[in-house]
């Protein structure tokens, strides 16, 4: 069986929902802190399933800690704020950019 791994980085063009996720950086007392796994998401939010009960947070001007592939990746939520098929398709030329 061959396995590929998959780098932190690549999260910009990956799949979040599945993953857990903490708010570590919010202009909103009450999202920091936030922590569960990703149930939905939308081009403007993620949806948050947590011991309380679903929270939909706001991507843009919140900063995520992802747990992608065992690792924790700081994530800006500005970076994240497409269409989930769209983010797959612009995080790919982001990460193009970033590499040269």
């Amino acid at each position: 069986m061959i396995t590929t791994r998959i780098k932190p980085e690549y999260i910009v063009a990956h799949e979040v929902i599945g993953l857990d996720v903490e708010v570590v950086e919010s202009p909103n007392k009450y999202t920091k802190g936030i922590r569960g796994k990703v149930v939905d998401e939308t081009q403007n939010t993620i949806v948050v399933k947590t011991e309380k009960g679903e929270k939909r947070i706001q991507k843009r001007n919140n900063v995520f800690l992802f747990k992608f592939h065992g690792t924790p990746v700081r994530v800006k939520g500005d970076l994240i704020a497409f269409r989930p098929d769209d983010r797959v398709k612009k995080g790919l030329q982001m990460l193009k950019r970033w590499k040269r």
